[in-house]
């Protein structure tokens, strides 16, 4: 692990780095983590950095005996699993070999830390058999789980439910929006068309299109909805404008929303700041609901790869939100 990139990841994403460094201080890590986004956002730098921030004596300086041991992969109680150069997912062998690795005692004293890059390749079996060693720790030893994803849609919703969900941000989402902005382009359709697409041309061209705009006064309409009434008579007028891809944007969307409702507090760090007023209502909802609705909408976007009709799965978002 360089340790330049993991500087400039923390340049990069500074807020969720501090967000760490203060929960570590305050003594609030969470067993488990799962962190998402695009690839090459530093999410396995942020596990190696929290990893540091976490048995460094120097706060995670980097540059010490302790923190070198970690960033080579020599740590006794730091492990980590990826998918291996010969695979294209991380296999069930795997996650077996991690648990047995830890049913065996430590050579070093005090909690353990594991890192899984990749666990939204892994099947939901080997994602499954995960479950108890989240939440029970070997031989009573203390453990800390980093699963790593960029589709957060193929983790399982028990894995989800149970770690501290951190979305890293992409750095070309804020660099689209921005040339957009500056091209003309209204704040709210730069944040819209940013999350689904990476060319300045091609999302103007989008801009213009049926789908998109369908799929926009979807996004808004349902943004509206403040009870079961107003819920049904959103289905029935809008039934007929549902297509697969336009309510694959509507879900990008809608998942982008909650993630920004997330991190609220900072301002500067939202994706959708156009519907600031509407993420600070969503934001007053109980966390565990909060979190809970999440993970239900992260599962209906799942079965948009599995041959469900947009109209189904749009129909089971109304009748069971609201």
């Amino acid at each position: 692990m360089i340790i330049l990139n993991i500087l400039h990841m923390i340049q990069n994403q500074q807020h969720i780095y501090n967000v760490l460094k203060q929960n570590k201080l305050k003594d609030r890590l969470s067993h488990a983590y799962l962190f998402y986004g695009d690839d090459g956002v530093g999410k396995k730098e942020m596990a190696y950095a929290l990893a540091c921030l976490f048995y460094c004596e120097h706060d995670g300086c980097l540059a010490c005996e302790t923190c070198k041991n970690i960033l080579e992969g020599q740590h006794l109680n730091v492990s980590y699993i990826g998918v291996l150069d010969s695979k294209k997912l991380i296999s069930k062998e795997q996650i077996t070999d991690l648990q047995e690795e830890f049913s065996k005692t430590s050579l070093l004293d005090g909690p353990r830390i594991y890192i899984v890059d990749g666990i939204d390749t892994a099947s939901a079996s080997a994602q499954n058999s995960l479950l108890k060693f989240i939440e029970e720790p070997v031989n009573n030893t203390p453990t800390i789980g980093i699963f790593i994803a960029t589709d957060l849609a193929n983790v399982v919703s028990t894995i989800v439910s149970r770690c501290s969900l951190l979305h890293f941000p992409s750095i070309e989402v804020k660099r689209l929006m921005q040339n957009l902005k500056e091209d003309g382009v209204e704040a709210l359709d730069a944040s819209l068309a940013s999350l689904l697409i990476n060319n300045v041309d091609e999302a103007k061209e989008l801009l213009q299109s049926k789908i998109y705009l369908d799929a926009k006064t979807i996004f808004l309409e349902f943004l509206e909805i403040k009870n079961k009434k107003q819920s049904v008579l959103f289905f029935v007028n809008s039934a007929t404008k549902f297509s697969l891809e336009n309510i694959r944007y509507f879900f990008k969307w809608l998942i982008a929303l909650y993630e920004d409702v997330f991190k609220a507090e900072d301002k500067e760090d939202l994706i959708l700041i156009s519907l600031y007023d509407k993420i600070i209502m969503y934001a007053k909802t109980e966390f565990s609901m909060l979190k809970a609705r999440f993970e239900f909408i992260l599962d209906l976007y799942s079965k948009l790869n599995y041959n469900v009709s947009a109209k189904n799965v749009m129909h089971e978002l109304m009748t069971k939100l609201y």
